[in-house]
């Protein structure tokens, strides 16, 4: 069912085919029985079945028999979640007055939904993962769609606001009333299935209850069961393949069976059935289990929780060692990672394969013709230019000689990698380009990487005894034709919490909120782990169901079986499906991890898995966090996706700071060719072309990286006219002839390419173009060395023209010469290239980001100028996600451009409604260190070191910057806990009428340029400040908030020295000297919003209601080190 996190989902259609209905009208589309892997509704059998046997229905426990709790229950309850025939489920029937409170409920709900757009407005969320209403029903284009969420933990008796989770809020006193008293009762029933399953455990796993582990415990003290009412558009869809891929992936082993052994296909145990040669990086299928594809390269780290830029803060890669020391050069232990050893959780920025990855499409979003708003997205994803498939011109990077010739029939060149030799390198006659491993067969083994068992069987089965015979069998046509994808509110999927409690859903009328029938061929289906596949059917329409989640799997040791299921949607025209969710949370420290010697088993393996090894081990909090932030991720929509490679490329190539400045959003333009590449010219001169038209030139700046498209080139060169009849058999005048494609192409764009030109090794003019960048001179230096070579003919492997070229551009010539033949330069050239090889096959490819938000597309191939206008405008279009507008000093309102309004530390305030604690909620013991020797000690010696990476403190600069610019002439600030640099914009600092910077070290402040004052202070030994009251303008606390012991004391000082209508900001990230932070910081490091939390609580308690106006802030770089903002105002 829906939930607040899950662990996988398929990136292929599965196909609906006719055979077994679920009482389908004739005609109708109707499920398949071998498309399910199992036994279809009705009896038909699946794969591995006879068609005598039938799977066995979901467990009924009648609740009288629960509460007696008898050893017939408790049994009862080992057949719903042990073994591989359990489906992870139970179903508890005819609860007393269970009916009347759901029924009630539902039809609250679904009046909400349907009929009160005034009521969705009062109870409206600040975002879909935190209380309250979110989505536009009949038109949502998000994967969680149009909801109510609250927290039943909450409501309960004795319940309590959770403030990571977030304040509920309702559209009235009567919807709440009416929740709370159904969500009570459910809650209480499923408490009890939570303890029976404690039962089955304490007699089947060793010491479960003597080693401290109950499952009634974690869901008692969990602070959050997520109650969310669902509604589903009637258009809305997704697709996935998970049973027509394992169907058709044992057809073609059948088939394989059948032919001499496999010669080689890929690496030894890979799990791809690729023809990969040894020189190609071998990629690997996302993260086992997340059902993505990505396609990560073996030489590309595999990352731990995350990355600083992509979700997770503060994890490095694995070939990243963690430094002992945090800040950067000052020696000391810090904590700089999570202080629970944590594995990659789903793939970098997906929110652990959360409700919409990259690869399960959202097909469609809102109904054609039923009334309500409709807004369709696409269905797939759409392609780069230039890359196999999309018919448009690119150059494929290669050495190996190939026979036929680029676009059939049309004469532009297409060349293949160095390192993967093929027969055919061109594009056939429809424009798409030919693959050793056909489209058919690549979808016959799908992507997902819990498929990797499958393919794994095919890879080193040894059938084949020649590649281009199994290239042969592979693409015959024969193999089963493409299938019609089939449609699911919600694919194949594991809930990653701990447990969910789920409802029979309820179906309604779009237009009136009417209710009807369940839909034929819609309904809830599960699976067990050996492939039996059942819609739920249970003999009370108002039971309660209970399903097992991923935690509550791995917590056991896998003793107890999570859930396998999935949503069909037969597209029913104006109905909408509804549904109340419960995702139950446990303790959000408590960490996912397995009894003793049970580690193997508890995780799942097979065609079927739908979850791995990368859950293990961390925290409830952290994979709850890394959900939430992609779901909160304007990303999720499907619109807005970005692909993997984009992502990739991304980290490879930093976002430089702008020089232009001004308040346009500044795009860069990452440019992946070889300087001699023909395509890449033209492209390169219609993007320039386009930015023109858009008036634009201000606001792109083009970086030109390598990818040569032979780095084996003779130093001597090779007349183009042999290279295109050797490779390609066009022969000299039609090369020079006027038709000639490439030519006329060039003409359109203003370019006269010159026939006589040679093929030359261009390693040394990418030296010069590297070099280039320092003096921003690279889009100068490409455009002269483009005419030289592509106009006029000459050598641009020469030195002396090389030379020249860099003194027509401005260079100093001896510096150029300098910089073509300095080992530090040729390194550099050589590792990009290096990187960009093992992903990218064909040149041009183009990266475009928005440089503030790091939002953006990637592209290849030739572009018309009216195309990169439209791609300029998309990328502009996403730059929209960014810049917020908080409550500023004196009454002035700060808009910070570099916000991320989506972030969660950004609606962590928010979400709260208005709610603070009465009291203080902390003990002394959170505020002890484990060293609590005096600080002064530690800062004895001066280090001019900084703690931040460079892109972080240039965003903490530019917070300030926006800030300051509200400030009023003559402004006073205050810098607490400052150092030698407090990171103000020197344009505005100047300003400033009295700029005190407080510290420990002498020598430290001292060398602060910026300080109008020194004042040398330790606040935990003494928290009262020496300055007057209503003193400053402006208090700044920039990445020492962890280390105050009394911080209650410091902020009413800071409250005091302020004057009224003035401002603090304090600034914090993940890094920190460990030692010397308190407990409440010190046990999560990284959790940047559960501090956002903590700092409101120093604001709301010191002195207690003494600030207003509270904002926080995500200002974090796309990669870089986190930067998280608490604001607050005096009251004037």
């Amino acid at each position: 069912m829906m939930m607040i996190s899950m662990l996988r989902f398929r990136s292929q259609p599965l196909a609906l085919l006719g055979r077994v209905s679920f009482g389908a009208k004739a005609g109708s589309r109707m499920l398949s029985a071998k498309a399910l892997g199992g036994p279809g509704v009705g009896g038909a059998a699946g794969r591995g079945q006879s068609a005598s046997e039938k799977p066995q229905p979901v467990v009924e426990i009648p609740y009288k028999d629960l509460a007696e709790m008898t050893p017939e229950v408790v049994q009862l309850l080992r057949k719903a979640f042990v073994g591989p025939k359990a489906y992870g489920a139970v179903a508890i029937t005819n609860i007393p007055g269970y009916a009347q409170l759901r029924r009630k409920a539902f039809r609250a709900g679904i009046d909400l939904a349907l009929l009160d757009s005034d009521g969705r407005q009062r109870a409206a969320a600040v975002n879909n993962t935190y209380p309250g209403w979110s989505g536009t029903p009949g038109s949502e284009t998000h994967p969680l769609q149009s909801s109510m969420l609250f927290n039943v933990k909450e409501v309960i008796p004795n319940g309590k606001v959770d403030p990571f989770f977030g304040k509920n809020i309702f559209p009235s006193e009567e919807y709440k009333n009416t929740w709370v008293s159904f969500s009570t009762h459910m809650h209480n029933i499923a408490m009890e299935v939570v303890r029976g399953c404690d039962r089955v455990l304490e007699e089947d796993v060793a010491d479960w209850a003597s080693h401290g582990r109950s499952l009634g415990r974690l869901a008692d003290e969990g602070p959050a069961l997520a109650g969310r009412f669902i509604c589903y558009d009637s258009g809305f869809t997704r697709e996935d393949r998970l049973m027509d891929d394992r169907d058709k992936a044992e057809d073609v082993v059948e088939q394989l069976s059948e032919i001499a052994p496999v010669k080689s296909a890929g690496h030894a145990a890979d799990g791809l059935a690729s023809m990969r040669t040894h020189s190609t990086p071998v990629k690997s299928a996302g993260h086992a289990g997340d059902g993505l594809a990505s396609m990560r390269t073996h030489s590309t780290p595999v990352k731990s929780a995350g990355h600083a830029g992509d979700g997770l803060a503060s994890m490095r890669t694995h070939s990243t060692p963690v430094k002992s020391a945090g800040h950067a050069g000052d020696g000391l232990a810090s904590m700089r990672t999570h202080s629970t050893p944590v594995k990659s959780a789903g793939h970098a920025g997906d929110g652990l394969a959360s409700m919409r990855t990259h690869s399960t499409p959202v097909k469609s979003a809102g109904h054609a013709g039923d009334g309500l708003a409709s807004m369709r997205t696409h269905s797939t994803p759409v392609k780069s230019a230039g890359h196999a498939g999309d018919g448009l011109a690119s150059m494929r990077t290669h050495s190996t000689p190939v026979k036929s010739a680029g676009h059939a029939g049309d004469g532009l060149a297409s060349m293949r990698t160095h390192s993967t030799p093929v027969k055919s390198a061109g594009h056939s006659a429809d424009g798409r380009a030919m693959s050793p491993l056909s489209n058919q067969y690549r979808n016959t083994l799908g992507s997902g990487a819990s498929r990797q068992t499958q393919v794994a069987q095919i890879s080193t089965s040894s059938l084949i005894t020649d590649q281009e015979d199994y290239l042969g069998l592979v693409a015959d046509e024969s193999l089963e034709a493409e299938p019609e994808a089939g449609d699911y509110w919600l694919p194949w999927h594991i809930d990653s919490n701990f447990v969910t409690v789920l409802h029979k859903e309820m179906y309604a009328r779009e237009s009136n909120a009417s209710l009807v029938p369940e839909p034929e061929g819609s309904g809830l289906l599960m699976m067990n782990k050996v492939g039996d596949v059942v819609k739920f059917e249970c003999s009370d329409e108002d039971a309660m169901v209970l399903q097992m989640g991923a935690f509550g799997q791995i917590y056991s040791g896998g003793q107890l079986t999570a859930c396998r299921h999935a949503v069909l949607s037969p597209r029913p025209p104006g109905t909408a499906r509804f549904n109340f969710c419960n995702f139950w949370y446990v303790p959000w420290e408590t960490v996912c991890d397995t009894p003793r010697g049970y580690e193997r088993q508890a995780i799942n393996t097979g065609w079927n898995a739908m979850m791995d090894d990368s859950y293990l081990n961390i925290t409830m909090r952290q994979s709850f966090w890394a959900f939430r932030k992609f779901m909160t991720s304007p990303e999720a929509r499907v619109q807005f996706a970005d692909s993997v490679q984009f992502k990739e490329l991304s980290e490879m190539l930093p976002l430089f700071q702008s020089k232009a400045g001004g308040s346009q959003p500044q795009i860069q333009v990452d440019l992946i060719t070889d300087v001699r590449c023909p395509f890449s010219l033209i492209s390169q001169s219609n993007l320039e072309a386009a930015v023109a038209n858009l008036s634009m030139n201000a606001q792109v700046e083009l970086r030109f990286h390598p990818l040569f498209l032979n780095p084996n080139v003779a130093k001597e060169g090779e007349s183009l006219d042999d290279y295109l009849w050797r490779e390609y058999g066009y022969t000299k005048e039609f090369a020079h002839s006027e038709d000639y494609p490439l030519r006329k192409a060039a003409v359109q764009a203003g370019i006269n390419l010159n026939p006589h030109r040679r093929v030359v090794n261009t390693f040394d003019a990418f030296c010069l173009v590297e070099a280039a960048q320092a003096m921003q001179l690279q889009q100068r230096l490409v455009q002269v060395l483009s005419r030289r070579y592509f106009e006029e003919a000459e050598d641009i492997s020469d030195e002396q023209v090389l030379v020249a070229a860099a003194v027509e551009c401005g260079m100093c010539g001896k510096e150029a010469l300098e910089k073509i033949k300095s080992l530090e330069v040729r390194a550099r050239v050589q590792g990009r290239y290096d990187q960009l090889s093992a992903r990218l096959g064909e040149v041009p490819h183009f990266l475009l980001r928005e440089r503030i938000s790091g939002n953006g597309l990637e592209v290849g191939g030739m572009r018309s100028v009216q195309e990169w206008e439209d791609l300029l405008q998309r990328v502009l279009e996403k730059s929209r996600f960014v810049g917020m507008s908080i409550p500023g000093m004196h009454g002035k309102e700060v808009f910070l451009p570099e916000a991320n309004p989506h972030a969660p530390v950004s609606l962590a305030y928010n979400a709260q409604h208005g709610w603070s604690p009465t009291t203080w909620p902390y003990q002394d013991d959170d505020f002890s260190r484990m060293d609590e020797t005096p600080d002064g000690n530690m800062y004895a010696e001066a280090r001019l070191v900084e703690h931040l990476d460079e892109s972080s403190l240039e965003r903490l600069t530019g917070a300030y910057r926006s800030i300051m610019k509200a400030a009023p002439d003559g402004f006073s600030v205050l810098d607490l806990c400052g150092s030698w640099n407090s990171h103000f914009p020197e344009e505005l600092i100047g300003h400033a009428s009295r700029v005190v910077v407080h510290g420990l070290n002498v020598k430290e402040l001292e060398a602060n340029l910026q300080a109008t004052e020194q004042h040398v202070q330790d606040l935990n030994e003494c928290s009262q400040l020496p300055w007057n009251a209503d003193s400053f303008d402006l208090i700044t606390l920039a990445l020492s908030v962890q280390y105050l012991t009394d911080p209650r004391k410091v902020f009413s000082e800071m409250h005091r020295v302020l004057k009224p209508g003035g401002m603090a900001v304090v600034a914090y990230s993940h890094r920190c000297f460990l030692e010397k932070s308190v407990r409440v910081w010190a046990d999560a490091t990284d959790d940047g919003e559960g501090h956002a939390h903590l700092i409101c609580r120093y604001f709301q308690h010191g002195p207690q209601g003494g600030w207003e106006k509270l904002s926080t802030v995500d200002v974090s770089p796309q990669h870089g080190d986190p930067l998280w903002l608490v604001l607050a105002v005096k009251p004037r």
